[in-house]
């Protein structure tokens, strides 16, 4: 049986090889962990998916790609690939695939290395200053408990 990395498949068929992967039963309970939730919610999406309801799969997903899991933007950017449950955009696809990218997260990588070949320069960029922007929108919501308020009582 030939081996393929992910640069080698599909996009398609990566998501489907993930998918089949990730609704796999566990043999072994996993410990519990701070992102339990964000892993949960994942697992809503890839549920959703998989009984062909992508509308809900996409905003399940986009949730958790929100937390900041990187999982979760790679996922998405297949969504935004194969247009599951979100209008099928090259430009949305490179932006999450990006900042699942940036995290260090290969098969996303390899992702944005495929796709490239199917947008223009100036979308690509543009694609990755939206990921940027993207990226500030996360972490503001993660953080936004730290900043201390102030009170407007003038």
């Amino acid at each position: 049986m030939l081996k393929t990395t992910p640069c080698e498949q599909d996009l398609e068929q990566q998501l489907d090889n993930i998918l089949g992967f990730v609704t796999q039963p566990e043999s072994s309970p996993a410990p519990i962990d701070n992102k339990k939730d964000e892993q949960s919610t994942i697992n809503k999406a890839l549920y959703y998916l998989k009984n062909n309801q992508a509308p809900l799969a996409a905003k399940w997903m986009r949730l958790a790609a929100m937390a900041g899991n990187h999982r979760a933007q790679f996922y998405l950017g297949l969504f935004f690939v194969k247009g599951e449950g979100v209008p099928q955009s090259v430009f949305h696809a490179v932006a999450w695939l990006s900042l699942a990218s940036s995290q260090g997260y290969a098969p996303a990588t390899a992702a944005v290395t495929d796709i490239r070949k199917h947008i223009e320069t100036k979308r690509f960029k543009d694609a990755q200053c939206y990921a940027a922007s993207l990226y500030e929108q996360i972490h503001q919501l993660q953080f936004l408990h730290l900043i201390p308020r102030t009170s407007t009582s003038d």
